[in-house]
């Protein structure tokens, strides 16, 4: 099967379930807490191995013991490690968040090792260009890195998919044109064009150069535009959502997973969905993605 190149975030997530969020000056007692696998570099690349994808990540951590749970967490799910580096000067990513009786979720992430994935860490990293079909990251590393990755992804023939989350400004628009396939959900796509249209926001993004948009629109499932109507595809119904964490990052592989099969976005974004409900029924993120042989596949039919 085509390997798959995943550049990004690398973070350990500290989860608090309450009851609900906390108001300003307002101390809570969670129900629940974990310690888990994050980043959503991290999240996307294990998604894909445990979907048996050959993975690749590219990234960095620090020299710590948070930097231990991460490296040993992709690789216990399949993924590739050896493009991830140490750094000397700074901790490994970490996210605090908070889960609320509904599943919802609300993060603060603190960057650290992530945001050292500077342009010459790209430059070091190229060989691992030549092994890949497909290339994906995320607006979780610095934007000039991300353009500069875009580039060499283009440069040695591979395939492009962006998740713009953490939504950001881009001031150099020569990165859309380099994006074959980009998935924000409703707010990511509302920020990055400014209209609350969804079609016309996915056409906005078309005429930048975009490719394709596929749209995460949460319990209504996902679309994208197909003969200038937005076509979607209802979510997968479960008896109980427990957390949607990390739900975004499962369906990016899930749809990656898709179009490696046949290359036919409809049918790949009914695998995307597929693919997160399993997420959003386990607590976590990394930990809550199905494996290949988990899934019911005649769901996607």
């Amino acid at each position: 099967m085509e390997k798959v190149l995943v550049l990004g975030s690398i973070n350990i997530d500290f989860v608090s379930f309450v009851s609900r969020y906390p108001q300003p000056g307002e101390t809570l007692i969670s129900n629940d807490f974990g310690i888990f696998q994050g980043g959503k570099g991290a999240n996307q690349a294990i998604s894909l191995a445990k979907l048996d994808i050959p993975t690749m990540m590219l990234g960095k951590v620090g020299e710590d013991v948070l930097s231990d749970l991460a490296l040993s967490s992709l690789q216990e799910s399949g993924v590739d490690i050896t493009g991830i580096s140490k750094s000397q000067k700074t901790s490994t990513g970490s996210a605090s968040i908070w889960v609320n009786a509904q599943g919802q979720n609300s993060i603060v992430i603190y960057p650290g090792a992530n945001g050292e994935v500077g342009e010459d860490f790209i430059i070091q990293h190229e060989k691992f260009f030549d092994d890949a079909s497909w290339f994906l990251t995320q607006f979780e590393i610095p934007l000039e890195s991300i353009l500069l990755a875009l580039r060499f992804a283009k440069k040695h023939g591979l395939k492009t998919v962006i998740d713009p989350a953490p939504v950001r400004k881009i001031s150099n628009n020569d990165i859309w044109g380099l994006v074959d396939y980009l998935l924000p959900n409703e707010i990511e796509l509302k920020e990055l064009t400014n209209t609350e249209n969804i079609l016309n926001a996915i056409r906005i993004l078309k005429s930048r150069g975009v490719k394709e948009v596929i749209v995460k629109l949460g319990k209504q499932g996902a679309g994208y535009e197909d003969k200038g109507k937005l076509v979607a595809f209802p979510a997968i119904p479960v008896k109980q959502r427990v957390d949607t964490t990390g739900a975004g990052d499962c369906f990016i592989a899930g749809f990656l997973y898709g179009m490696l099969q046949q290359e036919d976005i409809a049918q790949a974004i009914r695998i995307a969905n597929l693919t997160a409900s399993y997420s959003i029924q386990k607590k976590g993120a990394a930990i809550s993605f199905p494996k290949k042989s988990e899934i019911d596949w005649k769901k996607a039919e």
